[in-house]
């Protein structure tokens, strides 16, 4: 792939994906399906609803702004936060939109001219439905409730009522995600092991017939609604096998990878040999990206050029995809938990800017630190240099500025990286500081700040061994902590509240803020309990 010269020209955000392959210097940088190949027709953001939902009211508020950025849909995981009713009530969470607003978030999307797409999943990642007594049968693997068994004739049964209550939902919708991904518990139960024996069958066709079965049933009761799924299962499935089934007719293929580097293999597959399979039996595939939620289950902070790598090393594998697979599009992941049990990863409002340059970066074909649309991006958002793209453990400069909306919550995690180092480095770092007790006492050299794992230990404490010196500095550090902690945490509540329902803040402060402060809470309480043992005794001679 040609890059793009970005740092030559200015550029518009509103530029189309083709507008900004002809301003590049000396006309389009590739001819005719090599040009539109690089610019795919739909970037769909997705909304991972299974971990922090937002309101709609924010939704309101920043579905425009993706739309700006170069966004043409939405891709929407629902899980419990959508409001299934009757034999499948116990699926919705305690906080699901109401049909009201589901509703009203597709008049959103229509809004601003974009298409919706509704995600389900019918294989695994299935914890929200078998994590309940009901429909615990259901499992796999009875101590694992990540996957059904598509042996159980009931499965099905729950997996139809579940598409049919999405698409009552959603009337008009083109296109249905049935997710189909990291199926990790899979022909593992008695009947699956039997089932396949009789049959003769793979654990790869033990899928393929569940995946064929539910395709079949929308493609008869929906037949204007085309169907995606995850391809990570098909990747080491046969070409003779994907072609047996006839799976190329029945849906869309959305191959994934997050990482920064596509490197030669793609898991166990070459991407050249994937794209040799998948062009031999599919008509049209989309792309996943990331540009949250990928770099670790508990991550808070986006490392922004992780993903913008991530999307410049899509944009170079374009042209490797032959040219009778069409690709549809890109899905820009936005993970929010790694499974219905994980604790939440970033933030949607933390990703804002994130998001932002990874669209413009797709629409604009390439990514430098100095190109045009960065500075127009940061302006946009309200930063008055460009936003910063690398992430360290503790950040130069934390950000203080963005008018976008939640932009207080983008703000607050700089600031708790930087806090979560100090914390980090109190209590195992080695960085020397002055002490101004040591000053006074005629020894004016820097020490560790991590006095507390020098000097005040478990063995110290018990035996009462202790230097009211390096308490002293250790109570100093400690109470600003704490208090650094605390006042951010009651800023958090407020502008997470602004958000998010309480669930899901006391969820995101419990497991941010009470480790820390409960810590620090038992460091001081010892280092004053073995101070007041000095105090009480009299070691000065009169």
């Amino acid at each position: 792939m040609a890059s793009l010269d970005t740092t030559q020209k200015e550029v518009s955000l509103h530029t189309s994906a083709e507008e900004a392959m002809e301003t590049e210097e000396g006309g389009s940088s590739q001819a005719g399906d090599s040009a539109e190949r690089q610019n795919p027709k739909h970037r769909l953001v997705h909304l991972d609803l299974k971990g922090a939902p937002p309101k709609i009211s924010y939704l309101a508020q920043v579905i425009p702004l993706f739309k700006k950025f170069g966004a043409t849909g939405l891709l929407v995981e629902y899980e419990d936060m959508f409001p299934y009713n009757g034999e499948l009530r116990e699926l919705a969470g305690a906080h699901a939109y109401s049909q009201e607003e589901i509703q009203q978030l597709q008049e959103l999307a229509k809004e601003h001219d974009m298409l919706y797409v509704p995600l389900v999943q019918t294989f695994g990642h299935f914890e929200f439905v078998l994590k309940h007594d009901k429909f615990r049968h259901l499992r796999e693997v009875d101590m694992y409730p990540m996957a059904l068994c598509p042996s159980n004739t009931e499965s099905l049964v729950v997996v139809k009522k579940m598409i049919d209550q999405l698409m009552a939902a959603h009337p008009d919708v083109r296109y249905l995600h049935i997710g189909a991904d990291e199926v990790f518990h899979l022909a593992l139960c008695k009947a699956c092991k039997l089932r396949m024996a009789e049959q003769m069958w793979s654990d790869r066709q033990l899928f393929l017939d569940h995946i064929m079965t539910v395709l079949s049933y929308i493609k008869v009761m929906y037949p204007n609604v085309k169907a995606i799924m995850w391809d990570d299962m098909l990747r080491e499935t046969s070409m003779a096998h994907l072609q047996a089934y006839g799976i190329g007719e029945m849906v869309e293929p959305m191959v994934w990878c997050y990482l920064p580097r596509l490197s030669g293999t793609f898991l166990t597959v070459s991407f050249e040999d994937l794209w040799k399979k998948y062009a031999a039996v599919f008509k049209s595939a989309w792309i996943g990206t990331a540009f949250k939620g990928a770099t670790g289950s508990s991550q808070y902070i986006v490392p922004i050029n992780y993903h913008l790598q991530n999307h410049l090393a899509w944009l170079a594998q374009l042209d490797n995809i032959p040219s009778s697979l069409t690709v549809q599009g890109w899905a820009l992941t936005g993970w929010s938990r790694y499974d219905h049990y994980a604790t939440h990863c970033e933030l949607l409002p933390a990703a804002i800017p994130s998001l932002a340059l990874c669209l413009q970066t797709v629409v604009h074909g390439g990514f430098t630190e100095d190109c045009a649309f960065h500075r127009k991006v940061s302006e946009e958002l309200g930063f008055s240099q460009t936003i910063q793209v690398q992430v360290v453990p503790k950040l130069k400069t934390i950000a203080q500025e963005g008018r976008f909306p939640g932009a207080k919550l983008f703000q607050a995690v700089h600031v708790l990286v930087n806090l979560d180092a100090d914390y980090i480095e109190f209590l195992n770092g080695d960085r020397l500081v002055s002490n101004p007790c040591f000053t006074m006492c005629c020894f004016p050299c820097p020490v560790p700040l991590s006095r507390y794992t020098g000097w005040m230990t478990d063995y110290h404490v018990r035996k009462n061994f202790t230097n009211p010196c390096h308490l002293e500095f250790i109570i100093h550090v400690a109470s600003r902590l704490q208090e650094e902690f605390s006042k951010l945490h009651r800023e958090m509540d407020i502008c997470l509240s602004e958000v998010y329902d309480p669930s899901t803040v006391e969820e995101w402060l419990v497991v941010h803020f009470k480790s820390p402060i409960d810590k620090l809470s038992e460091i001081l309480g010892t280092a004053k309990t073995q101070i007041e043992r000095y105090s009480s005794k009299n070691t000065c001679s009169s």
